[in-house]
């Protein structure tokens, strides 16, 4: 059954590609063909301040109230003080929470069992040390200071997720875009001591730019993706595509060169690597390392590997490798009806780039909280018709419970 899983997870993913690359070079005019012509513009909407605080508010607020929801569940006494106590505890002490307080507070070392946390990129840590020294005047902690700086980002992810889906999709649909975000089965790691909510703010700031034609900002933010997590360099595929239409179209402003920023992001990386190692790429080596045991493998490979693992070890299957599986085969599902339902291209390209890259990591651990950072499955959601959109945020919000449950309980989601 692995090996059958395997195959085609790997046969899905090249199909789309390939049916993706064709799309992208008719689109462009590349091939023998000539260019498709221009789908004519959906109507925008330019959601105003209050739209945007509404979604900012409600997305921190939705994830609050599944966390309570899920605390409750448990069986737990106590009032609100007993929740927020238990709060604080699991959503600034479990999985890498603590690393990256260490390296806010202590910053990046060469020597000792720390120098192997250089695989956690600097954004975060910086944010969170800028935070903290903000709020020292109100005597705040290290964890308080990466809690504001993940709710922050967090609503602001909210509020720029709309601004983006007004875009390409009319008012009504913008708003299921927001809401699918909201109820991502993981969702709640953008209330933790994580880059989820940071990246998620930057990445959709960098497409939002990018669409609005604003290359200089667009690879501004861009860059900070790339100094966010690996994945942020993916953001290089749409922002590419969109200027070579812009440019085909004779809309390309006279910053072309801000499209390379985001490799100078990463390159920013590269070179803390190189400063405190010697080698750029050291990074690698701890990756590969225990405890993390990461490498790149192709994804039929590794979702083989999520089966096996979820047979030998079932106490972990239905939040870790169960989990993996599934939201891959829903992704490219999604994806797949984004192709046949004519949804932007852009979104396509930054959707499978960014989950063909999750997926080449062998030992994959994390995939719930890495797809949470595929935005345009969100995008592509909002475009089901109605019953599919329903039935979709019931089946995200029914799983968010679930795995928000098991998360409250001290289980290894990490």
């Amino acid at each position: 059954m692995g090996v059958f899983i395997g195959h085609l997870g790997g046969a899905l993913m090249v199909l789309f590609v390939a049916l993706l690359a064709l799309r992208c070079a008719r689109r462009l005019g590349l091939v023998f063909w000539p260019a498709a012509p221009a789908r004519p513009a959906a109507p925008r909407w330019a959601p105003g301040p209050g739209a945007l605080a509404l979604a900012a508010v409600g997305v921190l607020a939705a994830q609050l109230l599944f966390a309570y929801l899920c605390w409750r569940a448990l069986g737990q006494a106590g009032g609100l003080s007993a929740f927020w106590q238990h709060f604080l505890e699991r959503f600034t002490t479990a999985g890498d929470s603590p690393h990256y307080l260490l390296l806010a507070r202590q910053g990046y070392v060469s020597e000792g069992d720390a120098a192997k946390y250089i695989v956690f990129y600097p954004l975060y840590p910086l944010a969170v040390r800028l935070a903290h020294t903000l709020l020292t005047p109100f005597s705040a902690g290290w964890e308080a200071a990466a809690l504001a700086v993940s709710w922050l980002c967090w609503g602001g992810a909210g509020s720029a997720m709309l601004a983006l889906a007004g875009q390409d999709l009319e008012k009504s649909r913008t708003l299921w875009a927001v809401a699918l975000m909201a109820l991502y089965p993981f969702g709640f790691f953008a209330l933790g001591v994580y880059t989820e909510s940071l990246f998620l703010l930057v990445s959709l700031l960098c497409m939002l730019f990018a669409r609005r034609g604003s290359w200089p900002a667009a690879g501004a933010f861009g860059a900070l993706a790339a100094l966010c997590r690996t994945q942020g360099l993916v953001l290089l595929l749409p922002l590419v595509y969109l200027w070579l239409r812009a440019r085909r179209q004779k809309k390309q402003g006279p910053a072309s060169l801000a499209l390379a920023l985001p490799l100078a992001g990463w390159g920013g990386y590269l070179a803390l690597n190189a400063r405190l190692f010697g080698d750029p790429f050291a990074f690698y080596a701890f990756q590969a390392a225990p405890p993390w045991y990461q490498s790149v493998q192709w994804i039929g490979k590794n979702l083989a590997q999520h089966w096996q693992m979820a047979i030998d070890y079932p106490g972990l299957a239905p939040f870790l490798y169960h989990a993996q599986l599934v939201l891959y085969f829903a992704a490219t599902a999604l994806l797949l009806f984004g192709l046949w339902k004519q949804c932007p291209t852009h979104w396509l390209i930054w959707g499978g780039g960014y989950i063909g890259l999750c997926y080449l990591a062998g030992w994959l651990i994390s995939g719930g909280r890495y797809v949470f950072g595929c935005l345009p499955l969100y995008l592509v959601g909002a475009s089901l018709p109605r019953p599919a959109r329903w039935a979709l945020a019931a089946v995200s919000a029914f799983f968010l419970w679930k795995m928000g449950v098991y998360y409250m309980q001290g289980q290894a989601i990490m």
